[in-house]
């Protein structure tokens, strides 16, 4: 009799876990095919664009990201065609990490369908936590849930497997986004101790190992991606910014579940080290971001990775609380239909959405195509705009190129040979200011200005470094600089005076209120031609500018109707007060 009831209540047993995992298995086939649906239906984004870009120069770094993305948009494009072939892995991994959370939760959720409605009601979980979009925050979610998968069975026991699983998990974190390394802190934060297990070193160590191929790249590139994060995006303080943040993140975390969700994530109190980990991570990335606003602005889906802790930390908490687990299924309900709402509207042009965001899902093909048959099979070049660039690549399989300016930033395609492929190729050019000679072309989107150049030139892969000397002189002083010009590419440079645009050496101050103004740098002779690998001296006079005060100088090549391009970083400068020269 004992036996049987015994029996008995195993089957019942393996019958629930059974229909457990039939209907998990189930929810994630079924998220996996609503992303595929999708990325069929929704347009390429400029961001998708760009990654798809990294794709066709495979390299185990970018200017922005390092290598994941570019890897798995170039295994997507292999198998499908089109938008869908760039997302069918990150659409894929979307599912993965959605999998995971749910075999994490197996044991503490009874109630799966509290688990599917929060899912649901997240709108950045469709989108760049666990949806369909190629950009690197959706293998960072990805791999950081195996991190935390693979953390918690760690902190359970230190076996070699484990310890071999959770280096191979921080590796892949750290090879699809540099917020990897936020993940890493607060984790150590949240628990010292483990600073003093033998197994945490050897996991530095071997996770390490594996990142050497992108710290090289890194190396010979100077640094570039961490140089351009940590420095060049700095920017003074607006309140915007920060605006911008806080109502970005209460929209992506959701206005109805996602405050319920937050103010448990913040306040659930535990000792426990794998929570304490889920619960560090949540408030980190919220404040680290909310700090990083104080200085520029910050993207909506930068705190992608802090949504997974967070439904790990809370959903456990409101199946536990009745009244809670009540208002969620009310205010779930509640944000599915805006959730269906967003995810139609990227695929069908709905009305009430705004013109300017309604143009970056939908009829840009049809833009771009407009473009091509203007440009009759020249390569495209647009000023200060690689999201174009990309695009235009990406729907009309021709080559184009972003021309950076000092009025922007650099990225991808400075680090690309097509700089020097194009050099005296015609091209259709998109300047960022008109001058003499443009014309005008009509498109879906508004009239653009364009310029058909005969011979094209651009300059910015040669390096402009400025001597050590006291950059401090009185008003219109004229100065003597020697330049070092540095070719650290493969090819050549030539300048000709057959260019369209001649090029000329220019100098340019920005003062600290913002202002900038730009000269044409004195120099005799012409400019030197520079192999690879060359560095010459160039003598040039400049004029310091007459007003007193603090200011950045930068040299750069340019010409008449083109802004000066970036060719090394701006230097500090002051200009003397007449009374103190005086005094002096």
């Amino acid at each position: 009799m004992l036996i049987s009831s015994a029996y008995g209540k195993f089957r019942l047993l393996i019958l629930i876990i059974t229909k457990s995992a039939k209907r998990i298995l189930l929810f994630v086939i079924f998220w996996f095919v609503i992303n595929l649906i999708q990325s069929f239906f929704t347009e390429i984004i400029d961001d998708e664009a760009y990654h798809w870009i990294y794709s066709k120069f495979l390299d185990w770094g970018y200017f922005d990201h390092p290598p994941m993305i570019a890897i798995l948009i170039r295994l997507g494009s292999v198998l499908l065609p089109g938008a869908i072939g760039v997302r069918l892995i990150t659409s894929l991994m979307g599912a993965g990490s959605i999998f995971l959370v749910f075999l994490m939760l197996k044991d503490e959720v009874r109630d799966l369908r509290i688990l599917m409605l929060v899912c649901f009601s997240i709108p950045l979980l469709h989108f760049h936590v666990a949806g369909f979009i190629a950009t690197p925050d959706l293998p960072l979610v990805f791999t950081s849930t195996l991190f935390f998968f693979f953390y918690r069975r760690y902190l359970e026991k230190e076996t070699p497997l484990i310890i071999l699983l959770l280096s191979l998990s921080i590796a892949l974190m750290l090879y699809s986004k540099y917020h990897a390394f936020l993940i890493i802190l607060f984790t150590i934060l949240s628990n010292l101790r483990i600073l003093y297990h033998r197994s945490f070193w050897l996991i530095v160590i071997s996770s390490t190992i594996l990142y050497l191929p992108h710290i090289f790249w890194q190396f010979n590139h100077d640094f570039v991606s961490f140089s351009y994060h940590l420095i060049d995006r700095n920017n003074p303080f607006q309140v915007k910014y920060l605006l911008e943040y806080l109502v970005n993140q209460f929209l992506l975390l959701g206005p109805f579940c996602g405050v319920v969700l937050f103010y448990l994530g913040v306040t659930r109190k535990t000792s426990d080290h794998f929570n304490r980990a889920l619960r560090f991570n949540v408030i980190g990335f919220l404040l680290f971001f909310l700090v990083s606003s104080l200085r520029g602005h910050v993207e909506p889906h930068w705190t992608a990775a802090a949504f997974i802790p967070l439904i790990l930390l809370t959903v456990p908490l409101i199946e536990k609380n009745l009244i809670l687990k009540k208002w969620i299924y009310i205010l779930g309900f509640i944000s599915i239909p805006i959730v269906i709402f967003a995810r139609i509207s990227l695929m069908v042009e709905l009305e009430p959405f705004p013109e300017k965001l309604s143009q970056r899902f939908h009829h840009k093909e049809e833009f771009y195509q407009q473009i091509h048959k203007e440009a009759k099979g020249r390569p495209v070049v647009f000023s200060n705009s690689y999201q174009k660039a990309s695009l235009y690549w990406f729907f009309t399989g021709e080559q184009a190129f972003s021309q950076n300016n000092k009025h922007y930033r650099k990225n991808q395609f400075d680090l690309l040979h097509l700089e020097s492929d194009l050099q005296g190729e015609e091209v259709l050019y998109f300047p960022a200011v008109a001058f003499p000679g443009c014309d005008t072309l009509e498109t879906i989107f508004g009239d653009f200005t364009i310029h058909h150049t005969d011979y094209f030139c651009h300059f910015n892969r040669i390096k402009v470094i400025l001597p050590e000397m006291d950059w401090e002189f009185g008003p219109g002083e004229k100065v003597h600089v020697n330049l070092k010009l540095e070719n650290p590419t493969q090819s050549p440079v030539c300048f000709c005076d057959s260019c369209t645009h001649k090029p000329q050496l220019i100098y340019s101050f920005f003062s600290e209120n913002g202002d900038h103004r730009a000269c044409f740098a004195s120099y005799t002779g012409l400019l030197p031609d520079l192999v690879p690998g060359d560095c010459t001296v160039f003598p040039v006079e400049m004029t310091a500018p007459e007003t007193p005060g603090k200011y950045q100088l930068m040299f750069s090549f340019g010409a008449r109707d083109i802004p000066a391009g970036i060719n090394g970083r701006p230097i500090k400068m002051t200009v003397r007060s007449r009374s103190s020269k005086n005094s002096g």
